[in-house]
């Protein structure tokens, strides 16, 4: 790595990968200075460029969807099938730090890009392979996309699916943008490894795994031998704290509270029902439980009684854990997000002005690098 005004500058990665996990962590790396540079295919290149079409996706001449993943990046175009295309492919990944890739396991043997055909040519190479149910077992060859290995494979759609409908679309790339981030952090660890030892490593993560640690406390429970509880339509819920309740003006917001010892006078207080706190059928947590049924229609009459508004200001003058739904124009104007770097300014050859989701993360004193347009297909081919 060489001195530089962003932390990975000097590190190159070569991608070969498609769609938005593997892809999203060379991202990560690219907004602090790497130069991430994508191999794609003939014949039209990565299907990412065009998943703002698909149907059911938010409508917009804009590819939203490359411009988010595919930003700073630079794209090659390389017929991996033929001999001259691999050998290009070979001379680029020796100059590479880090090589990640989303390929099938008889892909890679094919191509003669596994770990350790790839170690043999580069021995500090950092080879980070994401894939969607792992690397051993029945699975490794099976397709997979985020929302089977992650959302339903672990049960977190399972658990949310309501009782009285089915769940809504779960939105693209929510499952594998988590999962990227996990690829990064491993491809970091195997960066700081080789600048103690000088040498590369392969490093691994999955679809299937990561939808498991995002649901690990559930699935930990089970492992114990835990007692699940039945579910229950809204009206019977066990625990009114994590609810979704409607102010007279309709917008949606949900509970979170936790520390039920702490929160639960104030709470009555702010609802304006210190009566609840003080009835005897409510009084210890023993008896709300017990009593449940009869507690949250008077939680829902006093949230009835005023505005989002009133409530904003009754809830966070009590400390209580609280969120609105909000929809995306909100979200995107959200001042909290934008107070903390959650967006960031671009300007598109094409588009002008964007906005761009940022990467989670910041580093003290390393800035990253000011967006740029996610390259064009095969741009960079020479």
């Amino acid at each position: 790595m060489q001195p530089s005004d962003n932390v990975l500058s000097g590190v190159r990665v070569v991608e070969l990968a498609t769609v938005v996990f593997v892809p999203s962590s060379g991202t990560v790396m690219s907004d602090f200075g790497a130069e991430v540079i994508k191999i794609e295919p003939p014949g039209g290149g990565d299907l990412y460029r065009r998943f703002h079409e698909l149907p059911g996706m938010p409508d917009s001449e804009i590819e939203y969807c490359w411009i988010l993943d595919g930003r700073n990046k630079k794209s090659v175009v390389l017929d991996l099938k033929t001999p001259a295309g691999r050998e290009a492919a070979y001379r680029l990944i020796a100059t590479a730090d880090v090589f990640t890739t989303n390929c099938h396991p008889s892909v890679l043997e094919k191509l003669g890009m596994t770990w350790e055909a790839l170690r043999a040519k580069n021995p500090r190479l950092v080879y980070a392979h994401g894939t969607g149910f792992g690397t051993e077992g029945d699975e490794v060859e099976k397709p997979g996309y985020d929302m089977v290995c992650y959302w339903s494979r672990s049960g977190l759609e399972a658990t949310m699916f309501p009782l009285q409908g089915e769940l809504g679309p779960i939105t693209c790339g929510s499952g594998d943008h988590p999962t990227g981030m996990t690829l990064f952090g491993a491809i970091m660890m195997a960066l700081y490894r080789r600048e103690r030892t000088g040498e590369g490593s392969y490093v691994s993560t999955s679809l299937l795994a990561n939808g498991a640690w995002s649901n690990s406390c559930m699935i930990e429970a089970q492992l114990c031998g835990a007692q699940f509880h039945a579910r229950r339509p809204r009206a019977e819920a066990i625990n009114f704290t994590n609810l979704y309740y409607r102010p007279r003006d309709g917008r949606v917001f949900k509970l979170c509270i936790v520390d039920i010892a702490k929160n639960w006078a104030p709470f009555c207080a702010a609802i304006g029902r210190t009566s609840i706190a003080e009835d005897p059928r409510f009084a210890q947590l023993p008896d709300r439980l017990r009593n449940m049924r009869e507690l949250i229609p008077l939680i829902d009459a006093a949230f009835a009684e005023h505005d989002l508004a009133h409530w904003k200001q009754a809830l966070e003058a009590a400390e209580i854990p609280y969120s609105v739904l909000q929809n995306y124009q909100e979200i995107a104007e959200d001042p909290q997000m934008w107070a903390n770097g959650v967006f960031a300014e671009m300007t598109h050859p094409v588009h002008g002005p964007l906005t761009v989701v940022s990467s989670p993360i910041a580093v003290g004193g390393q800035p990253k690098v000011e967006p740029r347009a996610a390259p064009g297909y095969g741009e960079h081919t020479r």
